[in-house]
């Protein structure tokens, strides 16, 4: 048995979600839920993870060994942490990694900093980068503005060009919002028309956001948009949502964690090494505590981390529904939005309806994937 067989042996891997500039970012989308993180740390007018803090991260998930360790970049926006920032996170990983341990990074932006030195690392070291883009130029740009109140349309689709151009492995991720919904499959089929094969859905669910989507549009767009999926696009774009619910059928572990059991998959950590749940739940009253301060994985061992993940499927409204292991209530950040974190999902309705819809169709999809697998 090797190092890395022994030592993770008993241990359930998690991966981390980094947040190395905090809430600090060159946008100020409408419908941004991040930047009160801002509120933890007042006394700073940036943030960005220090050496040390950085150092401790990495080596203290990579000394668990598991087969595979995934670091998840995120913020705010990472890239204002700098090109050498993440060659030293690389060089890190390197350093505290052995022989059969596989490392992933993946990368969270708006693109507006992207450029070709940042291409050739994303690159050579494998990032996978998911870049924020909601579609058309005038919905993208009346929601995703800086902060004199320009659009972005054009340097993030001028990163996706980049991208394609230097061999970046790279998603695009779109925060369904109450206007962008509106196109339905058609939005879609923008995405596809524009060359993205790799799309994944977010549905925009926060405490008094005008901006969020309303549960009846999201359930038809999610019909809307699976259908074009599975009928016009099927082996030439990936649609995370649906092919993570395809996994979960198909009797594979879940691929999102809004179809999990549990929230017990990740932990987040802010730029000074404080440590989360989750990102949405970014409050001092769930800190767990600091990577300075104690082992990477005792801090899912805590009392309170256990509390936390165990909420997701303790919906009594939930019990005796058929959809119930698709979803166990939704992600409990969409329920405390709406009301006590024990009701389901605002999105209750809006899922069933997509389940229902779809989940009679995964059978001849599978069928479809064992004679020509998609390829990408």
């Amino acid at each position: 048995m090797s190092e890395v067989e022994n030592t993770a042996e008993h241990r359930q891997p998690f991966h981390l979600l980094i947040k190395p500039a905090g809430a600090d970012c060159n946008l100020r989308c409408d419908y941004c839920f991040y930047l009160r993180a801002h509120e933890l740390y007042p006394a700073s007018a940036r943030h960005i993870m220090s050496p040390e803090v950085l150092e401790a991260m990495v080596q203290g998930l990579l000394e668990l060994r598991f087969p595979q360790s995934t670091f998840a970049w995120q913020g705010g926006e990472p890239t204002l942490c700098g090109v050498d920032f993440f060659r030293q996170v690389v060089s890190l990983q390197q350093k505290h990694g052995v022989d059969g341990q596989a490392v992933s990074n993946s990368l969270q932006t708006n693109g507006l900093l992207i450029d070709e030195a940042w291409c050739r690392l994303f690159r050579d070291y494998n990032f996978l980068i998911g870049l924020s883009i909601d579609g058309p130029p005038e919905l993208h740009n009346a929601i995703r503005k800086n902060a004199a109140g320009h659009g972005s349309w054009d340097k993030a689709m001028a990163a996706a060009k980049l991208m394609d151009e230097t061999g970046v492995d790279y998603n695009v991720l779109c925060v369904v919002n109450k206007e962008n919904v509106k196109m339905g499959a058609d939005l879609l089929r923008w995405f596809i028309d524009k060359g993205f094969k790799f799309v994944q859905f977010i549905p925009c669910c926060d405490p008094g956001m005008p901006l969020n989507v309303p549960p009846e549009a999201l359930g038809d767009f999610l019909c809307e948009t699976f259908d074009v999926w599975a009928n016009e696009a099927w082996g030439r774009v990936s649609v995370r949502d649906f092919e993570a619910l395809l996994s979960l059928y198909a009797g594979l572990p879940e691929g999102l964690c809004t179809h999990g059991k549990k929230c017990n998959k990740y932990i987040v950590i802010e730029h000074d090494g404080n440590v989360y749940p989750c990102d949405f739940f970014v409050y001092d009253e769930w800190k767990l505590g600091n990577v300075m301060e104690a082992p990477m994985d005792s801090f899912m061992q805590t009392e309170k981390y256990k509390a936390f993940a165990a909420r997701k499927y303790k919906v009594p409204a939930c019990a005796g529904c058929e959809w119930r292991k698709y979803c166990y209530g939704g992600c409990p950040k969409d329920r405390v939005s709406c009301g006590p974190v024990d009701q389901p999902t605002p999105f209750c309705e809006a899922y069933k309806q997509f389940f229902a819809h779809a989940l009679p169709q995964f059978d001849a999809i599978l069928r479809k994937i064992q004679k020509n697998p998609p390829m990408l």
